[in-house]
């Protein structure tokens, strides 16, 4: 039996689907006794796994997703440690401390790992086929290292089945896709636990697509931004009044991280209720801590943190790139919300001043990532375009310090017959025998503000804290050497002259968005490389 599956690892839900063809459409594979119905819109309930898992210090027990949930008192149990938005810990961009469970120590992505193996191997289990393909879904801001993630420690466990990664937002596109027609443009707002993407795709004519609909992305743009932001500002504000001790720093993170807790459940309460409540005890001394908050004090809390502003400006940003390129707002077919963070009636709001009510649609906001990666799975075959700005460094030789050359823009449609970019390059030192080519990504500089202003860091004994970030921070985010670890160097033989061009490069993208290079070495007047893959690009 053949089965086409998507799974899409969230932050807080991780949800599982198959591709359904008679009904032409991802849909969630039930995982009985790890996933549970949660609400997703006025008088909608979708089927989620819970983003959890707990291990029991004597190694004779863990916990996933709804067993997490459903057992409270897991979460104050001494001998028990809880896991939960261990995603932001996959790529290393996230403070990830190790934890003690039991005689070991455990970090959030050792977590990840353990927790997304488990769920992918209960999901392959379900459907039970011997022919099996699974699309998992990636970030487009850390696509490559997240994919190395996942085919690397997830996808160990899996056995003969094969395994695809395509980025989130175009998943959810396609996800929505079923009801589009060739040529139609809409828009995904993605506003997940951790981060918001917004793009505006384009259903391709049947012809140009390949297999199936093919969605092609027309603009992107991200936040680093998302729910446990919300949850973390809530959970201030209620450590704020209730007065919870700054002074004791155990104390104070250990009732922290359940007023994280209760923050996210006020935050769902209020997109449905006028009032919510924020309370914690704190086990070690019984005390308890309690604040309730309004729907109109939490969206002033929401303008004041800037967090409806951002979002603005995200959506503006991605609606004025693709007007540029000839996509305007009032010709979209579609909006097609997803995660729960767009539940938030304030977030809901902004949506409904750009565009038509009737245009804005909420009926798959937590399901629709993963059943589209199941529609690619089943054959929905995409064409998109590359998703970050790409550069070389190079040494100044006047000054000795570093600059970049941009090779590849962001949205550059592939594969390039011709070069996207010619460059000669020249000695630093007299003799100089091997030259490197160091690639980077510069995509929070382009399309995704990195600029978070804190972010939540679990200790070692289990609490929670807010804690900010640097301006050092955000710059070593906004560059990322993609072959640190495989450079491409070019011999130089006879030894190159300083100062003097030595090696004319073109760089080009093939099929597989690979960055390619062919060198010509001028000394010489010889080719020395052909079409030789130098990064995979995102």
């Amino acid at each position: 039996m053949t089965a086409r599956i998507g799974i899409d690892f969230g932050t807080a839900n991780t949800v599982v689907a198959r591709w359904d063809e008679a009904r032409g459409r991802g849909e969630p594979v039930p995982l009985d006794g790890l996933d549970l119905s949660r609400p997703a819109g006025e008088g909608v309930r979708q089927r989620v796994v819970p983003s959890l898992v707990a291990y029991s210090h004597t190694g004779s027990r863990r916990w996933l997703g709804a067993q997490v949930t459903e057992r409270p008192e897991l979460w104050d149990d001494p001998d028990v440690t809880v896991f939960q938005s261990t995603k932001s810990n996959v790529t290393g961009r996230a403070i990830d401390i190790a934890r003690t469970v039991g005689d070991r120590k455990v970090t959030a992505r050792d977590a990840a790992t353990q927790f997304l193996g488990d769920v992918t191997a209960l999901a392959v289990l379900a459907v039970g086929a011997d022919d099996l393909e699974i699309v998992a879904t990636a970030p487009v801001e850390t696509f490559d290292t997240y994919r190395d993630w996942l085919v690397r420690e997830v996808g160990a466990g899996i056995g003969a089945a094969r395994l695809r990664v395509v980025d989130e937002a175009t998943a959810a596109a396609v996800g929505y896709s079923a009801r589009m027609s060739p040529g139609d443009v809409f828009c995904v707002f993605d506003f997940g636990a951790g981060t918001l993407d917004v793009s505006v795709v384009r259903v391709q004519e049947p012809g140009t697509a390949g297999a199936g609909a093919g969605v092609r992305a027309i603009a992107k743009v991200g936040l680093d931004l998302g729910g446990n932001h919300v949850d973390a500002l809530l959970a201030e504000h209620a450590a704020a009044e209730a007065r919870l001790p700054h002074g004791d720093p155990v104390t104070y993170n250990r009732v922290f991280r359940r007023l994280l807790h209760s923050a996210e459940a006020a935050k769902v309460e209020l997109t449905r209720a006028e009032q919510a409540e924020i309370t914690a005890t704190d086990p070690a001394t019984g005390r308890k801590y309690r604040s309730e908050i309004t729907r109109s004090r939490f969206e002033r809390l929401l303008r004041d943190k800037d967090v409806l502003g951002r979002v603005n400006r995200a959506l503006r940003k991605a609606l004025e790139n693709a007007a540029a390129k000839g996509y305007p707002a009032d010709g979209f077919a579609g909006v097609f919300l997803v995660g729960g963070t767009s539940l938030i009636p304030a977030v809901q709001d902004l949506l409904h001043l750009q565009f038509e009510p009737s245009l804005v649609h909420l009926d798959r906001p937590l399901e629709a990532v993963a059943a589209g990666a199941a529609g690619i799975a089943g054959g929905r075959e995409l064409h998109d375009h590359i998703q970050h700005d790409y550069a070389i460094r190079h040494v100044e030789q006047a000054t000795g310090t570093y600059e970049f050359e941009l090779l590849v823009e962001a949205g550059t449609a592939y594969p390039t017959p011709e070069p996207v970019k010619s460059i000669t390059i020249k000695a630093i030192h007299q003799g100089q025998r091997r030259m490197g080519i160091a690639i980077y990504e510069l995509a929070h500089a382009t399309h995704r503000d990195a600029g978070g202003d804190l972010e939540i860091v679990f200790d070692a004994r289990g609490g929670a804290r807010t804690v900010a970030v640097t301006p050092q921070q955000r710059q070593e985010r906004a560059t990322l050497w993609l072959n640190e670890d495989s450079p491409t160097f070019l011999e130089a033989n006879p030894p190159a002259a300083a100062g003097v061009d030595r090696f004319r490069l073109d760089f080009r993208i093939d099929a597989q968005k690979r960055l390619t290079v062919s060198a010509f070495d001028i000394e010489r007047r010889t080719w020395v490389l052909h079409g030789h893959p130098v990064v995979q690009l995102a």
